[in-house]
């Protein structure tokens, strides 16, 4: 089995740790730094037996075959590039979004590409029970829904404790659209949606989206349309379906819960581990599949990223 580094001691340690010795690697190398917060969890003490702890990230990475970066947007743009200078470097596990705005997203993308390592960037909805079923449902013929619409209602972490930290502002790749929307963007790119019709943002101030919606067009698709609320005091997902019918309309609903993950189990119950790492164990094992059809999606998650943000008209509240 190859060894894996991780960068980043928060969603890395108790996200990606777990997910990657799973799925069964055995080697993790991490930076010494980390061990306090490490051993603070008391669900990742379970897996300390496979950690292999060096001086610094520099040394980490040259002990390693493949990297997972949970790092900030601007952090993960710089070591990037570092990653991809090191030859013995063979597999990426990239976190989303890739990089703060579309824009710089784009050249990171096309670099990632021409280096000719496989990466995965973190997009796990395509991995849930529901993403799955949008995947294979939707599409030219395949279903005779006339409109979809997909709410997605909480309050933030940053918002609850009143942080500041990077996901609260847009600037540096946080917010409703780039850093919890984004998610819902990657889907629909990967189902096939390539036109905006409408997007509105809504917050404090342009720098602080605590609300987005928009409605999303693709050819032989249904008009799609999303809600995503930051600072909202209810929890909820919810994916409904509308048919049109000779008697009317006619609404289902597809998906009721009360966030995107509700319905992932832990494969291990003795180890309670986030929510994610399921998600994340698939996402690794995707390392092993062909690369092309991944490509094709993180460039059209981009470029719809992109018409998204050209679209969007801002609104204070």
């Amino acid at each position: 089995m190859a060894t894996f580094a991780i960068l980043g001691s928060g969603f890395g340690l108790y996200g990606y740790l777990p997910a990657l010795i799973q799925a069964g690697v055995q080697r993790i190398v991490l930076p010494e730094r980390y061990q306090t917060r490490l051993f603070d969890r008391q669900e990742l003490i379970p897996f300390a037996n496979n950690i292999e702890w060096e001086a610094d990230e520099d040394s980490v990475l040259d002990r390693a075959e493949g990297v997972v970066l949970a790092l900030r947007p601007s952090d993960q743009s710089k070591w990037i590039p570092r990653c991809l200078t090191r030859s013995n470097i063979k597999n990426m596990l990239l976190e989303k979004p890739l990089a703060h705005s579309p824009e710089t997203a784009t050249k990171i993308l096309e670099a990632l590409i021409r280096s000719g390592k496989v990466f995965r960037t973190g997009y796990t909805f395509r991995y849930t029970t529901w993403g799955k079923q949008l995947l294979s449902s939707l599409g030219p013929k395949k279903g005779e829904c006339d409109a979809l619409s997909i709410s997605w209602i909480f309050l933030a972490h940053h918002f609850h404790h009143d942080l500041n930290t990077w996901k609260r502002f847009d600037d540096a790749g946080g917010g409703a659209l780039r850093f919890y929307g984004i998610q819902i963007i990657a889907l629909l790119a990967e189902i096939g949606y390539c036109n905006v019709t409408s997007s509105q943002a809504f917050g404090t101030s342009s720098n602080e989206l605590e609300k987005w919606s928009a409605v999303f067009q693709g050819s032989g698709l249904p008009v799609c349309k999303i809600q995503v609320n930051t600072r909202s005091t209810v929890s909820k997902f919810q994916i409904e379906q509308t048919f049109n019918t000779n008697v009317g309309s006619k609404t289902i609903a597809m998906v009721d819960q009360s966030d995107p993950f509700d319905e992932v189990m832990d494969s291990t119950p003795l180890v309670k581990t986030d929510r994610r790492v399921p998600l994340l164990s698939q996402l690794y094992n995707s390392l092993s599949e062909k690369s092309a059809h991944y490509n094709e999606c993180y460039e059209a998650t981009i470029k719809l990223w992109h018409l998204v943000e050209e679209k969007t008209k801002f609104e204070a509240i």
